[in-house]
Parts: structure tokens; C-alpha cells; sequence
């Protein structure tokens, strides 16, 4: 006769033979008792939030949001297109004040009339890697990765989560943790400036309020604080997210005031 057990976490199988049935428990439990490896761990991520038909299908976003930084609002408009465009437009007062573009190779900045053609290393750094986080910030770091593990799991706000390192090509380096039941990514955190040549502070960005965007979950809701000290430096919330709106492309280009220059 043979039949199925199922308890403390494992599954065995009951054989007539008693020798047989240790032997299937045994390796039962080495399975489960053996570590997710980063490659399980991400592949079980992007199921989490729809797949890759559905993501591969998304090849831009149009988003409209506000960011609270220390009491200070900043209504944003931002669009994205694969693999790396962005463009981020900062208004106020029903004006546009500040522009930010990634072209995919050189970026600009700057008010209306007084853009910066050749922002610092820093600036561009920042503006970059922004524009390459297309996807999200976990699979676009592994995109990028140099090298990679699971540093364990941890708990952290009243959940489990795996906890990935990752250091990129160009050597920046963040841990990245999944939610151990949801495998949605629940957190970043990395030693960084919050603006291009401020002072490099241990940062946590807590992504929350996941919604369906073309049948892919993208956070809604983030929050980035100093780890050291808990204080919050800004807080998102996305009003509006819709994929593959028509956008021109000259968007995403040099302004007038820029053209010609060597970058």
C-alpha cells in the first residue's frame, strides 16, 4: 500500500517497505530544508508580479505622481520607454520648472531656457541608472549585476524576506529583499546620496500598495529613509500609471538650446 503523509513542512511517502519510506523522507527533507538560490528567487518575483509575456509587453509608462520631500511637494509627470529613455518633468503652480531626460546615451537638465547640456559625472550617473531601472529595481540590477548571492533571510517589518546582494558593473553595490510569501520586493537598500554630490548616507526605500499596470504589479506607494537615524527623506505615491501611451520620441532628445554640443 502506498500513501502521502503531510506534516512539518514535508511530504513523504508511505512505502510497504519501511527502509523505502525513510529514505523518501530523508531526501523530502533535504529538498525543503535547501536554500532558494538567487535565480529561484527572482524567477519566483517575476511570476509574483505577472510574468515575463506580460512585462515584455509593456514597452512604455506614462506616470503622474507627487513627491513629498520633508514637507516640500513635487508634482512630477514621467515617461519611460525600453531600454533606457526617460524624461521626468517637475511643475508647479501649473508650470513646468525643472525637465530631467535620459537619451539613452547622454542626459540634460534643467529649468525651461537654462538647461544643462553636460550635467556632472554624478548627475548623469544618477539620471542613468534611473532610466535603466525599466522594469523594476530588483530584475534591472540583475540585469547589471557583476556578482550576486542570497545573504539569508531576515525579517523586517513584522515579514520575512530574502535578502539578495548585488553588486553591479560599476561597482555600486544594494541589497535587494523579497517578500518571502508574496516574492513581491518589499525593500533597497544602498549607500548613496539622495541628491547627485550630496554626502552618501545608508538608505532604504520601502516600496508598498502594488497595482496591476497592463497585468504587471508596480509599487504605488515608496517611501526612502536614512537607516541610520529612521528619518524619512521623501515620500511617493503615484496618481496616475498607464503603459504604452504614444508618445513622440523627440522627447526624449536633446532640447534646441543643447543641439550641436559634444556631450
Amino acid at each position: 500500500m502506498t500513501g502521502i503523509l503531510e506534516g512539518a513542512g514535508r511530504v513523504c511517502l508511505r512505502l510497504a517497505w519501511p527502509l523505502l519510506t525513510g529514505v523518501a523522507c530523508a531526501r523530502a527533507d533535504l529538498r525543503a530544508s535547501q536554500p532558494l538560490s538567487v535565480q529561484e528567487i527572482v524567477a519566483k518575483h517575476l511570476d509574483a508580479i505577472g510574468g515575463q509575456r506580460n512585462l515584455s509587453s509593456i514597452q512604455s509608462i506614462q506616470t503622474s505622481m507627487i513627491v513629498n520631500e520633508r514637507g516640500v511637494l513635487h508634482p512630477l509627470f514621467a515617461d519611460r520607454e525600453r531600454p533606457n529613455l526617460l524624461r521626468v518633468r517637475m511643475m508647479h503652480g501649473g508650470e513646468l520648472v525643472f525637465t530631467e531626460v535620459y537619451t539613452g546615451t547622454r542626459s540634460w537638465e534643467g529649468a525651461p531656457g537654462k538647461e544643462n547640456c553636460t550635467p556632472d559625472s554624478a548627475a548623469t550617473a544618477a539620471t542613468r541608472h534611473a532610466a535603466e531601472q525599466f522594469d523594476d529595481p530588483l530584475l534591472s540590477a540583475i540585469a547589471f549585476a557583476a556578482d550576486e548571492h542570497v545573504a539569508g533571510r531576515v525579517r523586517l517589518g513584522g515579514r520575512d524576506a530574502y535578502q539578495i546582494d548585488i553588486t553591479q558593473r560599476d561597482g555600486s553595490r544594494a541589497s535587494y529583499f523579497v517578500d518571502a510569501d508574496t516574492y513581491l520586493l518589499s525593500r533597497v537598500r544602498n549607500r548613496r546620496p539622495l541628491h547627485p554630490n550630496e554626502p552618501a548616507r545608508l538608505i532604504e526605500l520601502v516600496l508598498d500598495d502594488y497595482r496591476p499596470i497592463s497585468g504587471v504589479l508596480f509599487p504605488f506607494r515608496s517611501i526612502e529613509r536614512e537607516v541610520e537615524t529612521g528619518e524619512p527623506l521623501t515620500v511617493s505615491l503615484t496618481l496616475w500609471a498607464e503603459a504604452n501611451v504614444p508618445v513622440n520620441g523627440n522627447v526624449y532628445g536633446m532640447p534646441s538650446s543643447c543641439r550641436g554640443q559634444r556631450g
